[in-house]
């Protein structure tokens, strides 16, 4: 069924930020130049200002739901058009909830007419001559951003694919492929090396019986900054101190990384 099927879902909140900018640009647009529902014949010095109202109701709105939406796709990780129709009705619906409590209290100035029957009128008008516009316009933001989305993604994984490395350990069938663009640092103790990577945008970590020498060799883009470790050039902060008690601060890892007087001149070099 169409309502089954998987719709790209956005978590981006810049995105929804644009959406509704975009959204809200629509209703003011359309109320300023096109004045329907009679709005021509209001008279008033602020009519414009009114209108804009409308906007950031519409702005606000979209992004209250955005976040309720957002908690459901986390908690069910599941977002399908069944889902996004929903979404965009209770978008427009309560949209116009409060589009009709500030029509009626700031506008109009006529408090006593907020009852249900009076609403219930307001809300057909608005929902059949402006709602479905306004939510059909939502759908497609929301559906060609999100697309948009995946199809970086499907390119950031072909270019992972790309960058991906078999790190060898001095074991048999002791190997591991990896993205080198993830790789932050590479510790040496003992007989083990551990690396430390990017994933998820979580920091894991792999251990490898192998000397640094050797991997080292096997991934020529890290870098020396002591005995015991390699690291990143790309993760690199700053340098903190001195040749004598250098340390080298990562993106990724809140603990610093020692250099060794042998190493510091090149990487202060390279962070200069």
């Amino acid at each position: 069924m169409f309502f089954n099927k998987p719709f790209p879902y956005l978590t981006s909140l810049r995105n929804h930020f644009l959406i509704a900018f975009i959204l809200s640009f629509v209703i003011v647009f359309i109320l300023i130049f096109l004045q329907p529902f009679g709005s021509n014949n209001f008279n008033n010095p602020y009519k414009n200002l009114y209108f804009i109202g409308y906007g950031v109701i519409s702005f606000l709105t979209y992004l209250i739901i955005f976040l309720l939406s957002k908690w459901y796709h986390s908690h069910f990780r599941v977002w399908k058009w069944g889902e996004e129709l929903i979404f965009s009705f209770f978008y427009i619906s309560f949209a116009i909830i409060i589009a009709f409590i500030y029509t009626e209290i700031i506008i109009n100035k006529q408090p006593e007419r907020l009852n249900l029957n009076w609403f219930l009128d307001w809300f057909k008008l608005m929902f059949l001559g402006f709602g479905i516009i306004v939510s059909v316009i939502a759908i497609l933001l929301r559906n060609y951003y999100g697309s948009k989305v995946i199809e970086n993604k499907k390119e950031l994984n072909i270019s992972s694919q790309e960058t991906r490395i078999l790190i060898q350990g001095s074991l048999k069938k002791e190997n591991f492929l990896i993205d080198a663009n993830s790789i932050v640092y590479v510790k040496s103790e003992d007989n083990y090396v551990y690396l430390y990577f990017i994933e998820d945008e979580i920091l894991k970590e792999k251990m490898l019986r192998n000397t640094l020498t050797n991997i080292s060799l096997q991934l020529p883009q890290l870098m020396r900054s002591h005995r015991s470790y390699l690291i990143n050039p790309n993760f690199i902060i700053s340098i903190k101190g001195n040749a004598q008690n250098a340390k080298l601060q990562l993106k990724a890892i809140e603990k610093p990384i020692p250099i060794s007087k042998t190493y510091f001149a090149s990487l202060k070099t390279l962070i200069n």
